[in-house]
């Protein structure tokens, strides 16, 4: 997966460098990325059963979390600098460069991997299907997959940020680059709290309260006109955000059977990929309905899934790991 990624990268930037329909090609290859990604991204989260074993799946995915909000958070900062040294054109020959690197990487850490135990029973003998009837009939796995809705209601909110930060903040572009470092920063705290507590603070009611405190923040976020006020709402949310989403990896890899741990992964990257439709419908709303109806809703919504979750189902409140 990510050797077609960078082959896909690499045509992104010669086909935008050659002016062949740059458009057109973005959209296009966009697909496939997509397409790759989806592939690739239950198998890199797995690995971290493979190599550090179940025991320590918490903080493997705390530190991988970790570092993505780190590159979150640097890599706009470097895109702006290299901006002054180089053009547009030239900066997308960078993207290849660096997911080549990082496809080596993964080469050379297959070979260095200890052969993966195999399953009895085998992985090939069930489909999606039978993954997907299994993931909604355990007890402990359906209410997580439930949860996962909030993924795809919170991706309401995403251009909803932008919006309110530059007209009711007066946010300009360098303020919001801020605003978004602060964001990043966030999650590199919440990833921090997790790798020192691990898994104490990862049980279905923690879960739940970990995204009722993150719609809690996002409404006092849409509620005031202070920038450093928003700033630090904003950070919390997406504290308790990275907490959340952490913890809900862990959740399925540590109790799903397996046989099904990599399809029941899959299952929840699907919400990824429905959450960019919810993005542009969230920015339809939001000119359609207002900013603030439109966070309403998202935020009312998830309090609401998590509340029915709590109390329809007791394995998930008691629920722990």
């Amino acid at each position: 997966a990510r050797t077609s990624e960078f082959i896909l990268l690499f045509l992104t930037a010669l086909f935008i460098n050659l002016e062949i329909y740059p458009l057109v090609s973005i959209g296009v290859i966009s697909f496939f990325y997509g397409v790759s990604n989806g592939i690739g991204a239950p198998s890199r989260i797995n690995m971290i059963i493979d190599i550090l074993g179940i025991e320590n799946v918490s903080k493997g995915n705390s530190f991988s979390e970790l570092v993505a909000s780190i590159a979150s958070a640097v890599l706009p900062l470097i895109a702006s600098l290299l901006l002054n040294i180089l053009t547009i054109e030239e900066i997308f020959w960078i993207l290849p460069f660096f997911t080549f690197l990082g496809a080596l990487a993964f080469y050379i850490l297959y070979f260095l991997l200890p052969d993966q135990k195999k399953s009895k029973e085998g992985f090939n003998k069930f489909s999606l299907t039978d993954a997907i009837f299994y993931a909604f009939k355990d007890k402990n796995i359906a209410p997580i997959l439930t949860l996962a809705i909030c993924m795809i209601v919170g991706a309401l909110l995403q251009p909803l940020i932008p919006s309110y930060s530059r007209d009711n903040l007066g946010l300009d572009g360098s303020s919001y680059t801020l605003l978004q470092s602060v964001n990043f920063l966030g999650a590199i705290m919440g990833s921090i709290i997790l790798l020192k507590f691990g898994n104490r603070i990862i049980s279905g009611k923690f879960m739940s309260l970990w995204m009722i405190l993150f719609s809690g923040f996002i409404f006092i976020f849409f509620s005031i006109n202070n920038p450093i006020v928003a700033g630090i709402s904003l950070l919390l949310a997406n504290l308790f955000n990275a907490i959340w989403i952490t913890s809900i990896w862990t959740s399925l890899q540590t109790f799903s059977d397996e046989k099904f741990v990599g399809r029941v992964v899959s299952i929840v990257t699907i919400s990824f990929g429905i959450s960019g439709f919810f993005y542009m419908l969230g920015g339809f709303l939001g000119d359609f309905i207002g900013v603030y109806p439109t966070m309403l809703i998202a935020c009312l919504l998830i309090i609401t899934i998590n509340l029915l979750v709590l109390s329809y189902s007791e394995n998930f409140r008691k629920l722990k790991i």
